[in-house]
């Protein structure tokens, strides 16, 4: 007959999530979606707050904007890169093509239409989306 001996809860847990790792692994696994979907919602919420920000005095023609963190939605310009506030469309325009229907740029209001140059040096003119944009400061014009 074997002694009984006295086993610490602790290393009684850790021995059992050892000898049964699909146990351990199961309570892991929902511990890390739990996290991820926290930490998504958080990023999600502050997109939206970074969306709906605007410049404290508006955009004018003359500025030089560039994408806000994380809100790029066209492959032009690229992050980072600067832009310059060509014309502010009031009212936005609406792109009617029925294309678009079913994609993230339906009904997307564009407000902005900016100036950039292209990988061979010329000058094109894009309209988007002006919240999207935030003016780089000590840039061009003080806005």
């Amino acid at each position: 007959m074997t002694p009984k001996r006295h086993q610490d809860p602790a290393f009684t847990h850790l021995l059992h999530n050892v000898l049964n790792p699909i146990h351990a692994t199961d309570a892991l696994a929902k511990e890390l979606v739990n996290e991820q979907a926290n930490d998504r919602a958080e990023q999600l919420l502050a997109l939206q707050r970074r969306l709906a920000m605007q410049p404290p005095r508006g955009f004018e023609p003359g500025h030089i904007v560039r994408w806000k963190s994380g809100l790029k939605n066209r492959q032009l310009p690229a992050y980072g890169e600067h832009a310059i506030v060509m014309e502010v469309l009031d009212p936005p325009v609406f792109d009617p093509s029925p294309q678009l229907r079913g994609s993230n740029l339906f009904r997307e209001p564009l407000s902005l239409a900016v100036g950039m140059h292209d990988a061979e040096g010329d000058f094109l003119v894009f309209h988007l989306d002006g919240r999207r944009f935030e003016v780089v400061e000590n840039a061009g014009p003080n806005p």
